[in-house]
């Protein structure tokens, strides 16, 4: 069996329309809006109220499984799809 591996990620600020960071195909086309999509433009948890996420890698188990994009709670570890 081979010796573990482990990865740092790195947290950085999305600036600009998370949407088309998110969905960079899909730029400038009718992308859903942050109230269709969360709920209010204010993003609010519904577990925990926050609306701080982490955009989870495309090689995490959610978003490898669920097949989207994924978003986690900063505060609270909810998960929510984008």
């Amino acid at each position: 069996m081979s010796k573990p591996k482990f990865y740092q990620a790195e947290i950085k600020l999305v600036k600009g329309n998370v949407f088309d960071h998110v969905y960079p195909h899909l730029k400038g086309a009718n992308q859903l809006t942050m109230t269709e999509r969360m709920g209010s433009e204010q993003a609010e948890c519904g577990e925990c109220g926050g609306n701080s996420y982490i955009i989870l890698a495309p090689e995490s188990c959610a978003v490898r499984e669920g097949g989207k994009p994924y978003i986690e709670c900063m505060d609270c570890g909810m998960p929510y799809h984008l």
